[in-house]
């Protein structure tokens, strides 16, 4: 049996890839929202058409991370909410967590996934969680961070 020797031992692993650096970021108006998007993949940044000339107030963060360890296609979503976390996973190509509080959604998006399927199915996705996060908060003011959603 073989000791484990402390001084080898020099970062944890990330399992959750929550520290994966997302370098590029853009910032879009959609509506009354404005969707700051941070990746790690520069195909997951322009992928909609966005009008700059709305006068959006509500900043919602989308933290999109291009998992090249998670393979398949998309599944039927299955969605979970507790408190003011909702999850929605669509098998192993795309995990999604959104924090209404924070106003952050989150997501993995396997490497199988093409441009095409990400524009057609994960954005407008991405845009009914972020609508439906701001629509609740402003729904129920007396829960925890009660602007999540307010004007800047």
């Amino acid at each position: 049996m073989q000791r484990f020797d402390g001084r080898e031992y020099i970062y944890p692993p990330d399992l959750l890839r929550r520290f994966v650096a997302t370098p590029l970021t853009f910032l879009y108006r959609i509506g009354a929202f404005k969707v700051i998007v941070k990746t790690n993949d520069e195909t997951l940044l322009p992928a909609f058409e966005a009008s700059f000339e709305s006068p959006g107030t509500n900043t919602f963060e989308w933290k999109l991370i291009r998992d090249s360890d998670s393979h398949g296609l998309l599944e039927p979503s299955m969605g979970i909410t507790s408190g003011p976390l909702t999850f929605v996973g669509m098998g192993p190509a795309c995990l999604i967590g959104v924090d209404r509080q924070r106003r952050e959604l989150f997501a993995f998006i396997g490497r199988d996934i093409d441009r095409q399927t990400y524009k057609a199915l994960l954005i407008p996705l991405f845009f009914e969680l972020t609508s439906e996060a701001c629509a609740a908060n402003a729904a129920s003011p007396s829960e925890g961070h009660n602007q999540a959603c307010a004007n800047e």
